[in-house]
């Protein structure tokens, strides 16, 4: 089971809440995987991901360029990149023949998953944090001596 760490935070609440969500997603699929098998399992977990994904992954970008984020053409290549990758793994699971390579469907599933929190969400989304602007603490007084 994944667990959402604040060492993955953007700093960013939609952004932080959507990811919080894919990881809770991660995990059904996980428990999903276990209790009814291979087919069940991605048949839910895939089931509207692109979508919503896609959804996800443009407030993103919308994010980054409001915050003048400089890697955004690098990670709007790997938001494609991922978008894409997910799009192929959906289309071969919605073939007449998913179940004949059912093994290295889900190898494939889980290799996404595993760069898409190890790498995207961890080393690539984390870097926003410092283009975000962040408010000013509150005015504190000082003490009396």
């Amino acid at each position: 089971m994944l667990v959402w760490r604040e060492a993955m935070s953007t700093g960013h609440s939609e952004i932080d809440k959507a990811q919080r969500q894919l990881i809770a997603h991660i995990n059904e699929f996980e428990t999903a995987l276990r209790k009814s098998g291979p087919d069940v399992a991605m048949g839910l977990f895939l089931s509207g991901l692109y979508d919503q994904v896609a959804i996800n992954f443009g407030r993103e970008e919308q994010i980054q360029r409001e915050s003048s984020f400089p890697f955004l053409d690098a990670h709007h290549r790997e938001h494609g990149n991922l978008l894409g990758r997910l799009a192929s793994i959906q289309n071969h699971y919605q073939s007449a023949n998913h179940r004949a390579d059912q093994g290295a469907l889900l190898r494939d599933l889980t290799a996404l998953i595993r760069d898409w929190v190890s790498h995207h969400m961890v080393q690539s989304d984390v870097m926003l944090r410092r283009y975000l602007p962040h408010p000013s603490p509150p005015h504190q007084p000082r003490p009396r001596p």
